[in-house]
């Protein structure tokens, strides 16, 4: 007893000491976990931008088509600020140079450069070589009014501008230069401006440095929004209920798609023979104790096919009878005398040897037919 209550204690300090050390070696804390963009945000990845503008006192608008930018740019308008992502390819050459009009007028534009191996009209008016460039491991220090910004620039490509009033560069990513009364600010990229990366290092604070380069009065953000997609979106809300129905309808393809070799016919319809139905009779009067009639029907119709076959069968004598009986099925006469006067209620082996000797009647008339 004593040995079984020191393993029971020792149990108990072992849990005990364990569960302290889960107390005090651990502890709960809040964990960030990226869920993606949702709502407009994953339609318009300037929207933090927009917001931050208007928070910091200068109107933000989208120009989400090609008849906004052209109100936008079309005089009287001047200032303001202008940011162009790429995937513009439906820009126009005339519209290209009314843009540039606006910018020089005092507007300011902030282009992204379009990928390696697309064509880029806007860049080529404004004579800026894209090249290829180097993925940056770190956050770039970029000089503007006075101030560094770490920016976040994430792209393995250049630009190199052919004009000498650069007013801001840094390591080929970006570019500022005046275009007349105005100025153009090219990079590589805007990921520093898009809502995943807007909140993170300097890129806030450069974009509104950038916007505030020239007296600007309102903030513009032009880009091509995702087209709406009924595929998207029931891929969005309904994949389930599309994987349902895409494997039901791939379940009755198969079903009713042709097979190799000929067609198999169709099976004829069900109908009884008239053996089931003698078979059905017999088992009814069967369970219904009525083994006499059988008994009676079988010897009947055996004799009165023999007597059809020999027609002095029937006038023959009793014993004339059991002797052509015995002789023609090759039985004893005493099992011919026992067939003959069979009736009425009887064992189920005297039952069976009636019914063979009339079936053995019923074969030896066949063969004789024959």
């Amino acid at each position: 007893m004593k040995a079984r209550h020191l393993i029971g204690a020792a149990l108990v300090l072992a849990i005990g000491a364990g569960g302290y050390w889960l107390y005090d070696g651990f502890e709960r804390v809040p964990a960030k976990e990226w869920v993606g963009p949702s709502g407009e945000a994953r339609l318009n990845p300037f929207l933090a931008a927009g917001r931050f503008a208007v928070r910091m006192g200068m109107p933000s608008r989208e120009l989400r088509s090609l008849p906004e930018l052209d109100g936008f740019a079309a005089p009287p308008m001047a200032g303001g600020v202008l940011i162009m992502p790429n995937r513009r390819q439906a820009l126009e050459e005339a519209r290209i140079v009314r843009i540039l009009t606006w910018v020089a007028g005092g507007g300011h534009l902030i282009a992204e450069a379009e990928l390696l191996g697309v064509d880029d009209p806007l860049l080529e008016r404004l004579k800026v070589k894209r090249e290829s460039g180097k993925t940056l491991p770190k956050p770039l220090a970029v000089e503007l009014q006075g101030r560094r910004f770490a920016v976040t620039f994430r792209d393995a490509m250049a630009v190199n501008p052919t004009t000498p009033k650069t007013l801001a560069s840094a390591a080929g990513k970006v570019h500022v230069f005046q275009y007349g009364k105005g100025a153009v600010t090219v990079v590589t990229s805007l990921h520093f401006a898009r809502n995943h990366l807007i909140g993170a290092e300097d890129n806030a604070a450069f974009l509104w440095a950038l916007a505030t380069l020239t007296p600007a009065s309102e903030l513009r953000v032009y880009f091509r929004p995702e087209r709406l997609s009924l595929w998207d979106f029931l891929a969005r809300n309904a994949l389930p209920a599309l994987v349902a129905a895409g494997l039901l309808l791939f379940a009755w393809l198969w079903r009713i798609a042709p097979r190799f070799g000929p067609v198999a016919p169709d099976a004829p319809p069900a109908r009884r023979r008239l053996l089931d139905h003698l078979r059905a009779s017999g088992r009814y009067y069967w369970a219904k104790g009525l083994r006499s009639r059988l008994v009676v029907a079988a010897r009947d119709a055996a004799l009165f096919r023999l007597a059809r076959a020999q027609p002095d069968f029937a006038t023959a004598t009793q014993a004339e009878k059991i002797s052509r009986l015995s002789s023609l099925v090759k039985i004893p006469k005493e099992e011919a005398a026992r067939f003959i006067a069979a009736s009425g209620q009887m064992r189920g082996a005297d039952f069976i040897r009636v019914t063979q000797h009339a079936q053995k009647i019923h074969s030896a008339l066949e063969k004789g037919d024959k």
